[in-house]
């Protein structure tokens, strides 16, 4: 699903989860990004470490795109993490 400047939902058939990304204009230059996730095994066991990778994913792709948008920078920082 997907409401431009609003909303991004995505349903993550490997996992499976679910995962909604939030913006919100803070003031006339920043956004609040924010990002639920649900749907993950009932199990802690399981549940936990997919949640605790999800929020290091998202954290580092959010960083490089604020680096991208804000300094032209492109970190690389997916590609650094998985170089095989």
């Amino acid at each position: 699903e997907f409401e431009e400047n609003r909303r991004i939902r995505i349903d993550w058939f490997s996992d499976p989860s679910t995962t909604e990304f939030r913006f919100e204009a803070v003031g006339e230059e920043q956004t609040l990004v924010t990002i639920s996730s649900w749907n993950f095994p009932d199990s802690m066991d399981k549940a936990l470490p997919m949640a605790l990778d999800a929020k290091g994913g998202y954290t580092i792709v959010l960083a490089g795109l604020k680096a991208w948008l804000e300094h032209g920078i492109q970190l690389n920082l997916v590609g650094d993490q998985f170089p095989s």
